[in-house]
């Protein structure tokens, strides 16, 4: 016990020791010094500085100019590089400084005065920025940044932890106003499908920049830039919407937000709920520039064929409007059959025009597993090919049928390729795809019904389904040239004005007879048609002529396509005779442009004795002329195609010498097709 007690002795004589040795080796350290501000002031606004710059400009700062401001970005995160941004109450500015691990000594949150005298202030892009000159290059000086060694001559510290509330903002109100000014979208927003669950830059070795895009559930859109160097850069953007915080920036014409670090988008809410609408209103956004489309969502039945279709495509319909939609190549859009029903939804997608056709493009992932319904029938529409080309912008990726039309082709005896289809009204191209189920079929060239859609690919074409979308037809009405020769054989001297000579006759076309108006009341010859009373104007010995075409005096003739037939007028020849005092000159017109102006006129072939004028205005040479006179020829132009109603053709003749001179038709030949 002895022992005992003399350790237990020992062990408090050791503690006190210790206790004592504690207590003598107490000291008071010192404490940071308390931070004392810096004796400066601002004397300006950022808004002030920022009025100084023209876009594009270099402006050097003369004037004891000093800002002041709260760094509200910096290079922490190195999604921005040698580069601060500071905020008053007037606006925001970015400040080049050339250092690194700026964030130290300038950090989020410090306020800092910078002495402006002496720098320069330009834009980068349209982006105002302060720093100084590079003048290594005298005739294209720049802004470059300040060097760190004259930091503290520009730059003054002032207090740390100063907090700016982000401005609440709507994407459709950013503005350059804003540049440099820590911002909140203040409408809940989501990175668009296609930019979704993606890394925020990229992360491969270019390390390059990436924009992502952000929408609002209204369907406002702008982007969210990133380094590839920033530290967030290989984190996936967030499924969910929320609010997002930013640096605004812009570059050109394109608004950019700035994240400071990932904690700047809160995305954590559901994304927005997509609005049905329906394929007509979706078809109506677009007005010539490509849509990001915003929390929308459309139904419809599937019409297309896969295999006739580029991979990734599919064109659905709902009710007299129809869409392409792609997916991209790889996707599976063979497991849908025409006649699927299916719900898109199209949030994030672009809707744009691609060659010539609206379609909307969206990511793999918008494509449905699988049809919401299946078998649901779309009756087609029936069309002509001219309904077809003059509506395409309506009729385009909808159902329709073309009856008793025929196929052609130049190139084999399948569906593949480019074809010709063609109806009464006109032609146009029937494509198949070569990977198409049915592309080696044999292509009908008989008359047929064809079931399909249209759109254009540059150029309008028409696809089927299968070889079940033809059927055989009846009615088809092929494109039929003709010749009309009138030639005047039964005329009389007294068979009065009108010839009594039998028409020409040509499928789907009537031809009318031979007229004279407002001049004498028989012919002056058998055998062609001559008549005299023409208007005046002309002299004996001279071809200077007083005389001007008469509307009340011509040769009349029309001609009527049947019902459901066109006509082309190609071209017009006609042979003519004179008396010696009958008339000097002559012209067509027709009733197209209700006789205005003479149809193109020409000598084919070359006869001396007779001219056209620049005016197309026929002439004869020498007036002593009194034989039949070959040649007179008219070219009709493009307003003379397609007619389904009569038109009349005029031939005026005029500047007579005397009421009793002639003027005779001896032949006519009209030349043009029927389809």
């Amino acid at each position: 016990m002895k022992k005992d007690l003399n350790f237990f002795m020992a062990g408090t004589f050791t503690i006190s020791l210790i206790l004592a040795g504690n207590s003598s080796c107490q000291r008071k350290f010192d404490e940071p010094p308390a931070f004392i501000a810096p004796n400066i002031s601002a004397n300006n606004s950022i808004k002030a500085l920022k009025a100084m710059h023209t876009m594009g400009g270099l402006e050097q700062i003369n004037t004891d100019m000093i800002i002041s401001g709260i760094v509200v970005g910096d290079d922490k995160s190195s999604n921005l590089y040698k580069q601060i941004c500071i905020q008053d109450s007037t606006g925001g500015i970015t400040v080049n400084l050339g250092g690194s691990n700026l964030y130290v000594d300038y950090p989020v949150g410090r306020k800092i005065f910078i002495k402006c005298k002496g720098l320069y202030i330009s834009d980068y892009n349209r982006l105002i920025q302060i720093g100084m000159i590079d003048n290594s290059s005298p005739s294209s000086p720049s802004l470059t940044a300040i060097p760190t060694t004259l930091f503290d001559t520009f730059l003054v510290k002032g207090s740390l932890g100063n907090t700016i509330i982000p401005r609440p903002i709507s994407i459709n109100q950013l503005s350059d106003s804003l540049q440099s000014m820590l911002i909140q979208i203040k409408d809940s927003v989501q990175f668009a499908a296609t930019d979704t669950a993606l890394t925020y830059a990229d992360v491969s070795a270019s390390k390059s920049s990436v924009n992502r895009t952000i929408i609002d559930c209204s369907g406002n859109k702008t982007v969210v830039y990133t380094s590839g160097y920033a530290n967030f850069a290989g984190v996936k953007t967030p499924k969910g919407k929320g609010l997002i915080t930013a640096l605004y920036f812009v570059y050109k014409t394109t608004p950019e937000l700035i994240l400071r670090d990932t904690s700047d988008a809160k995305f954590i809410a559901q994304r927005c709920a997509a609005s049905k609408i329906s394929i007509a209103t979706l078809r109506n956004f677009y007005s010539g520039t490509d849509i990001l489309l915003g929390s929308v969502a459309i139904t419809g039945i599937v019409i297309s064929n896969a295999s006739n279709l580029a991979a990734g495509n599919m064109i659905i319909q709902d009710g007299n409007s129809g869409i392409d939609l792609y997916f991209g190549s790889t996707s599976s859009t063979a497991k849908f059959n025409p006649g699927d029903s299916v719900f898109i939804d199209l949030t994030g997608g672009t809707l744009t025009n691609y060659k010539g056709m609206m379609e909307v493009n969206l990511p793999a992932t918008s494509l449905p597993s699988k049809a919401s319904g299946i078998n649901k029938i779309i009756t087609p529409k029936v069309v002509t090919i001219a309904q077809l080309i003059n509506n395409i912008s309506a009729i385009e990726n909808t159902l329709i049928q073309i009856n008793n039309a025929t196929a052609s082709s130049t190139s084999g005896t399948t569906y593949s390729g480019y074809k010709t289809l063609a109806d009464a009204t006109g032609n146009t191209t029937l494509f198949t795809a070569p990977s198409a189920s049915f592309a080696a079929s044999v292509l009908p060239t008989s008359c047929q019904n064809w079931i399909g859609y249209a759109n254009i690919y540059s150029t309008l074409q028409f696809q089927t389904r299968s070889t079940k979308d033809v059927t055989a037809a009846t009615g088809c009405i092929l494109n039929k040239s003709f010749t009309a020769a009138y030639t005047f054989s039964d005329v009389t001297t007294t068979s009065g004005t009108t010839d009594p000579t039998k028409v020409p006759a040509a499928e789907g076309i009537t031809f009318g007879s031979f007229l004279a108006v407002g001049v004498g009341s028989n012919s002056s010859s058998a055998g062609r048609f001559s008549f005299s009373s023409w208007p005046l104007g002309a002299t004996n010995g001279s071809n200077n002529f007083t005389g001007t075409l008469s509307g009340t005096q011509y040769f009349e003739v029309t001609i009527t396509p049947a019902s459901g037939y066109q006509l082309d007028l190609n071209a017009l020849s006609f042979t003519i005779q004179r008396s010696a005092t009958g008339v000097r000159q002559w012209a067509v017109r027709s009733s197209i442009d209700n006789f205005a102006n003479n149809l193109i006129a020409s000598i084919s072939p070359a006869n001396n004795a007779i001219i056209a004028n620049s005016n197309n205005i026929f002439q004869v040479v020498d007036r002593g002329t009194t034989t039949a006179q070959t040649g007179c020829s008219i070219a009709f132009g493009s307003n003379h195609t397609n007619l389904t109603n009569p038109v009349k053709l005029r031939f005026y003749g005029f500047n007579a010498e005397s009421t009793s001179g002639t003027f005779s038709l001896n032949s006519v030949n009209i030349i043009g097709n029927t389809h």
